[in-house]
């Protein structure tokens, strides 16, 4: 009467892949394709997802500025009923300040790393240049300092090409055919 219900999804969905779409010449027909399955130049070093990046940073941001929006207007209302406006307290731009100072020390910190960096860089290059140098001077059968002509490869030297080989005796025999 009823037949058992088999096994499996239907439509493929157990083995769709994002990846097989973004190989697929039909792209363009599914829904999200430009952020789950980005091809071409266009998307080359850059964050497509950057909608959804910082959300933290951005809720702290909002807070802060709700805080301030109802702080003014709060200033406003007892200053319309004539109360006397409270001095806006140190504590708002104090804390600005540590950050400030934290940031500038921050980017010192980089720049002299980065500094440090490069001198490093710049000692390792100098030390191959001198292996090299060496090389080439302890290598060389000249006894002079400077090698007289450019340093060549260890290769093979190139036969002659006027030389006759195996392809040119063959071409001639098959000519006189």
């Amino acid at each position: 009467m009823f037949e058992p219900i088999r096994g499996g999804t239907r439509g493929g969905q157990a083995e769709f892949k994002w990846s097989d779409v973004s190989a697929d010449k039909d792209r363009e027909n599914y829904l999200g394709h430009s952020i789950n399955a980005p091809t071409g130049r266009w998307q080359k070093n850059k964050d497509v997802h950057w909608y959804s990046r910082d959300l933290q940073d951005s809720e702290d941001k909002r807070r802060e500025e709700i805080r301030k929006v109802k702080e003014a207007e709060a200033d406003a209302l007892a200053a319309a009923l004539g109360f006397d406006v409270a001095p806006k307290t140190a504590a708002s731009e104090s804390k600005k300040e540590p950050d400030d100072t934290q940031r500038l020390i921050e980017k010192e910190e980089r720049r002299q790393r980065k500094e440090a960096r490069r001198a490093r860089k710049e000692a390792k290059k100098e030390a191959k240049e001198t292996r090299h140098r060496e090389r080439r001077r302890r290598d060389s059968r000249s006894r002079s300092p400077y090698p007289s002509r450019p340093a060549r490869s260890r290769t093979p030297p190139r036969r002659d090409r006027d030389s006759m080989d195996y392809d040119e005796r063959d071409r001639r025999r098959w000519r006189e055919y």
